[in-house]
């Protein structure tokens, strides 16, 4: 059965999407330092690499982007994004690609055509340099001739190993200390109540994202700490956010040409 039609794909992709709204940090901190670094995005064409579900990719439509695409290896995946798309009555593009190979003789359905490329917790993803290399070199090709920015959240190169660190937030690590570009097993992230989906992001450096982003383009390449929203403060107290702060599990990069 072809799983981008099946009802267990839309099980999975409905699990992964419940997943990264579940927990009161994927709002306070991820979605709203996420939004807050890509700016006013009203008029702008925005690209979403690695665009899952479509959840990011149908909220850069509702605040104003002009046109949005996405761009996913998972046929899957695009299948349910684009009807949920649908459902919403939202007027988006996904594009099966692989991200991390992007084809010696361009793309001219993504070449030049952004000035805004968003990603969040795909890069992380990579298992090998050339595959991070990839992902950059497709987020640079996209950008328009003049230039433009590329924003993502990533795993943070120095994430706690402590065991229980971020229990309180509703998240679990498994990681050696390490364990860091590639070299070793990727980290095992676990969300309680979605055991069935654990996630394998890779704990590439700092050095290793720059170097990436440097060959691929990028002139000033930006790490930014996460921030808590006004509500998040609101509903929890500052307390509640303050070991996350301190050793944050997710960095922000923005990048500009």
């Amino acid at each position: 059965m072809d799983e981008g039609h099946g009802t267990d794909f839309d099980s999975l992709a409905e699990a992964y999407e419940r997943m990264a709204t579940a927990l009161p940090f994927s709002e306070h901190i991820e979605s709203h330092t996420l939004f807050a670094l890509l700016g006013d995005i009203t008029g702008r064409a925005v690209l979403d690499l690695g665009c899952g579900s479509g959840l990011y990719t149908r909220r850069l439509r509702e605040l104003g982007a002009s046109t949005v695409t996405g761009i996913d290896s998972s046929e899957g995946m695009l299948d349910f994004a684009r009807r949920r798309a649908a459902a919403a009555d939202l007027d988006i593009t996904c594009l099966s690609r692989e991200v991390t190979a992007p084809p010696a003789e361009g793309d001219p359905q993504l070449d030049g055509r952004f000035g805004l490329v968003s990603s969040a917790y795909v890069l992380c993803y990579a298992p090998t340099r050339q595959a991070l290399a990839g992902f950059c070199r497709t987020a640079r090709r996209a950008l328009r001739p003049d230039g433009g920015r590329f924003v993502f959240a990533t795993l943070n190169p120095d994430v706690a190993v402590e065991p229980g660190w971020y229990a309180h937030y509703g998240i679990d690590f498994t990681i050696g200390p390490a364990t860091r570009d590639g070299d070793e097993a990727p980290a095992v992230m676990k969300v309680p109540g979605f055991e069935g989906f654990p996630l394998l992001p890779y704990r590439w450096s700092r050095r290793a994202y720059e170097d990436a982003l440097h060959e691929a383009g990028f002139t000033i390449v930006t790490w930014v700490h996460p921030r808590v929203s006004a509500e998040g403060v609101a509903a929890y107290g500052e307390a509640h956010w303050a070991n996350y702060l301190k050793i944050p599990h997710a960095l922000y990069v923005d990048c500009t040409v």
